[in-house]
């Protein structure tokens, strides 16, 4: 079973608190797990996380903190985008993993985009290699996220 909790670790550990807000919309995103094509289970996975986006033309940028995550682009209210490969322990064995997001975001909140929400979209994590006997290349595991909007600074 894929630990989704290792593959998000980077994210986690990459929080910081420096007390000052940095631009950007700031949503309270839930992210519960989907689909598991990777070992079948594993969906039970949920976690709450602050999403920062920043958009610069079609351009966007997400963050948890200050730290960037992801890039992608911005055509109105959809929002694409992903991350850089990473690469986590299991076992003892080396597993390399990607994420592609897809939502559709009001990024100043309101029911412009969406009437579910502010943030509404899914990310699958690819894996793209693995080492791990029982993790093969090419699989995914989806997970779902909503998100309400916070705050923004300019």
């Amino acid at each position: 079973m894929i630990d989704v909790k290792r593959l998000v670790l980077p994210l986690l550990l990459t929080v910081g608190c420096n007390g000052e807000d940095l631009p950007g919309s700031y949503f309270d995103v839930e992210r519960q797990g989907a689909e598991n094509r990777c070992t079948g289970n594993g969906t039970n996975f949920r976690e709450n996380l602050p999403y920062r986006l920043v958009r610069r033309g079609n351009e966007v940028t997400l963050a948890v903190g200050p730290d960037e995550f992801a890039t992608g682009i911005s055509d109105g209210c959809t929002i694409n985008y992903n991350t850089i490969v990473w690469t986590s322990q299991r076992q003892g064995f080396a597993i390399d993993w990607q994420v592609e997001g897809e939502a559709l975001v009001d990024p100043e909140g309101g029911d412009v985009c969406n009437k579910n929400g502010d943030w509404v979209g899914a990310e699958t994590y690819s894996i793209t290699n693995s080492e791990h006997p029982d993790v093969s290349p090419g699989c995914t595991y989806t997970v779902e996220v909503s998100g309400d909007f916070t705050m923004m600074v300019e």
